[in-house]
């Protein structure tokens, strides 16, 4: 894979810190979160035998040992931890240390519960997702292998290895974050694949981010306002609205966001009178489990575009107060800029 020349956790590490840095100039401050990486969903089935196998002994005894080091490496908000075959033991010793003193109780069965319940369950369902953000835990975790195949898929998407692009320049990108519209994208053009995979990963990392900022509990509405912030929070922090090519991708969004709707609209109508082909189900159910996250794209391009200067601070107070439904009815009625 393409993504295998690059050094992906370094990528992921300074673009989680450059995301911290930009939000805390910004006002916005997430404290006492840890990222964790976790190198193969495949490592998911492994863990859920680990706690459902567990021996009590053998585990209280292990959390009485506990290395020093271990617990440093675990516990530390400013580093990743990478969870890996040969460390997935020691993880879930230090993830167990870790919930018992969160939430004072020595029921292991108890702490269990919450690793399957709040981490190891929601990654294995949700197989479209790069990340998941753990309030539970106090965690982010990013799912690495579905990173680097999603990466993969994007570079392919847009035929980077077929474009010659050797000035500096703001190109649109398609990526697997969004079916509907593109995100401008700055590249010198000397490593379109590197600049390609920092701009994914830290979209994604900025999407976990936006769950932090705006907590919500229903879950279309968390990946929603997620969506909102992601997009908003990457264009600011990059600083690409100086660039005429930005402004111009963003309205070339705002019409395909309007095609998108009334693609949702066809479909209601459809399941409404009840004439939809049983063929058609299965997409049917995948268009609508995708969009929130592509509703939540469109209505940051109508932000960006019906305001002059971007606050990151006020956007996120109004993202809380953002309804799916308003959007839809703003996305039908809103007219881009000239």
């Amino acid at each position: 894979m393409t993504v295998d020349k690059l050094d992906l956790d370094d990528i992921i590490r300074k673009s989680y810190k450059e995301s911290k840095e930009y939000l805390k100039r910004a006002g916005i401050e997430i404290k006492g979160i840890r990222l964790r990486i976790l190198e193969s969903q495949n490592l998911l089935p492994r863990l859920y035998d680990m706690i459902k196998t567990y021996d009590i002994n053998e585990l209280k005894q292990e959390l009485n040992t506990i290395d020093k080091s271990l617990l440093e490496q675990i516990s530390n908000y400013d580093d990743i931890y990478i969870i890996k075959e040969e460390n997935l033991r020691e993880f879930y010793i230090g993830e167990i240390y870790l919930l018992k003193q969160k939430y004072k109780t020595d029921d292991i069965m108890e702490l269990n519960n919450k690793i399957l319940k709040y981490v190891v369950l929601p990654i294995k369902e949700n197989e479209r997702a790069d990340g998941s953000s753990v309030s539970q835990t106090e965690e982010i975790y990013i799912i690495k292998d579905r990173l680097e195949e999603h990466i993969d898929e994007t570079l392919k998407l847009n035929r980077f290895g077929s474009i010659n692009i050797n000035e500096p320049s703001i190109i649109g990108v398609k990526s697997l974050l969004s079916a509907v519209i593109s995100t401008p994208l700055y590249t010198e053009g000397k490593n379109i694949e590197k600049d390609l995979t920092k701009f994914y990963a830290g979209n994604v990392i900025l999407h976990e981010n936006g769950h932090r900022i705006v907590d919500r509990k229903r879950w279309d509405d968390g990946e929603f306002s997620a969506s909102v912030l992601q997009y908003i929070m990457y264009i600011d922090m990059h600083d690409l609205l100086k660039y005429p090519e930005t402004h111009k991708i963003i309205k070339e969004n705002i019409i395909e966001c309007k095609k998108y709707v009334e693609m949702l609209a066809l479909l209601g109508y459809h399941i409404v009178i009840g004439d939809l082909p049983e063929s058609k189900l299965k997409y049917v159910v995948s268009v609508l489990k995708e969009a929130p996250y592509e509703l939540g794209e469109c209505c940051a391009n109508i932000i960006i575009d019906r305001n002059k200067n971007l606050n990151i601070k006020d956007v996120a107070e109004e993202v809380k107060k953002l309804s799916v439904l308003d959007t839809i009815k703003e996305i039908i009625h809103y007219e881009p800029r000239r």
